[in-house]
């Protein structure tokens, strides 16, 4: 991935270091919006993971989710971290509405303001999620379906058990020293392996000008081009439906340039 630099050269400065806890019992999936996000080496039944993260930190929770920039990031780091095969590394997040059905609820008291279950019934066969099929799926579990799609499950003495999810804030220590060093700003893009149907992605940027984003397949036809005129850190970008496949893309910010790729499957 290509690598911004903006040197910042003083005789007498600040340096800004980013500092996270680190957790010998996890994988750490990078940063997102001042907080490293971490999955568990070990699988836990629900109750079983949130009781663990708690022994470990009392101030860390299982994760909740708030927006589909953030979903997507986790969903595309599993993938890649700990990977699909022999099989799904299936995932709990901290939702559950084990005190009254149909009323989710995260574990660390947050609002539940987003929502991102799986309603298409090509692949949920027994109805759109959350269905509570069998009467007892309490608890949000993920990567069961495609593209980071939610599913309600049980968690049941005999059921297998899953990975878990959570995040740490990254502070930042200062050290006032001499020193001429470069700050470092990366752009991100993920997901970067996703279903045809899903056509989106999420573009992370510290660019605050307008941004052209321009998607070709591997051939070097244009595909789709987009104009981000007021640019946050998470950006979506809604794609047209794409054929299984490899496709490029480049990001335009005045005179710099944003390679990157993304594979489709059908």
């Amino acid at each position: 991935m290509k690598k911004f630099i903006l040197s910042l050269i003083f005789i007498l400065s600040v340096q800004i270091q980013a500092n996270s806890q680190t957790y010998s019992h996890a994988i750490e999936l990078g940063d997102l919006n001042g907080y490293r996000y971490f999955i568990s080496k070990e699988k836990f039944k629900f109750w079983d993971a949130h009781n663990h993260i708690k022994s470990i930190d009392s101030t860390l929770d299982l994760l909740s989710i708030h927006n589909v920039g953030e979903s997507m990031f986790v969903y595309d780091k599993i993938g890649q971290k700990v990977g699909t095969y022999p099989q799904p590394p299936f995932y709990w997040l901290g939702g559950h509405d084990e005190n009254q059905e149909g009323v989710w609820e995260w574990t660390d008291g947050s609002d539940w303001d987003y929502e991102q279950w799986t309603t298409d019934t090509t692949e949920a066969n027994y109805g759109p999620e959350p269905n509570n099929l069998g009467g007892d799926e309490n608890y949000l579990m993920v990567y069961y379906y495609s593209n980071g799609g939610w599913n309600d499950a049980t968690n049941n003495p005999g059921d297998i058990p899953f990975y878990y999810v959570f995040k740490s804030a990254v502070t930042t220590s200062q050290d006032t020293t001499n020193f001429s060093q470069p700050q470092v700003l990366e752009n991100k893009v993920f997901p970067t392996l996703m279903n045809s149907e899903y056509s989106k992605i999420m573009f992370v940027t510290y660019w605050k000008n307008p941004i052209t984003v321009v998607i070709s397949d591997s051939g070097g036809k244009l595909l789709h081009k987009e104009m981000i005129n007021n640019p946050k850190e998470v950006n979506t970008i809604n794609l047209p439906y794409l054929p299984g496949g490899l496709y490029h893309g480049v990001a335009i910010h005045e005179k710099e340039l944003f390679r990157f790729k993304f594979t489709c499957t059908k």
